[in-house]
């Protein structure tokens, strides 16, 4: 074989090894104290996934390198990250009727740009069983993957904060 074939084979099978589709497994960003004011809650609160389809989805891609992953996975992070903060930040608990909070996330997607990723997330939160809240929450940070689980993790921040959200807690 030729030499300079062999080195320009070589150096492709380097230059592409990095490339192709990887899973995303969503992983929870710790939220400081604080993040999230303390609530009052009356009932007990159920949040739930709202999504059952597993269909995989790109949450990046750059340059040959995808990452995929699927909305109720990425759903079930933020529903377990907002149960964990929502025990973690109820200041005051009184009784009440049974709440339910139904989360879907119906986009989620990175994108890099000048050494910084910068992502969007989609989300509707259903309260009762009927007011929808559809919400969209940006982050961004110099990896990827911290970049996608913190933008899941500043939608949990989002939905505690929300207005609609803290009165139908404390109703």
């Amino acid at each position: 074989m030729n030499p300079k074939l062999s080195i320009i084979l070589l150096v492709a099978i380097i230059c592409l090894s990095g490339c192709g589709t990887r899973p995303y497994t969503p992983t929870e960003y710790k939220l400081r104290d604080g993040v999230i004011p303390l609530l009052s809650v009356a009932g007990d609160t159920s949040i739930i996934n709202g999504l059952s389809e597993t269909n995989k989805v790109r949450v990046y891609e750059f340059i040959g390198v995808n990452l995929t992953s699927n909305y109720k996975d990425i759903t079930q992070l933020m529903v377990d990250q907002a149960k964990k903060e929502l025990a973690k930040n109820t200041q005051t608990k009184t009784a009440g009727k049974p709440k339910t909070i139904e989360i879907q996330v119906t986009y989620l997607k990175s994108e890099y740009q000048m050494m910084w990723w910068k992502s969007e997330l989609r989300y509707t939160a259903v309260l009762g069983g009927s007011e929808k809240i559809e919400k969209v929450v940006r982050h961004g940070s110099g990896q990827v993957i911290q970049d996608l689980n913190g933008c899941i993790a500043d939608a949990v921040v989002d939905l505690l904060k929300d207005i609609k959200v803290v009165a139908y807690l404390a109703e």
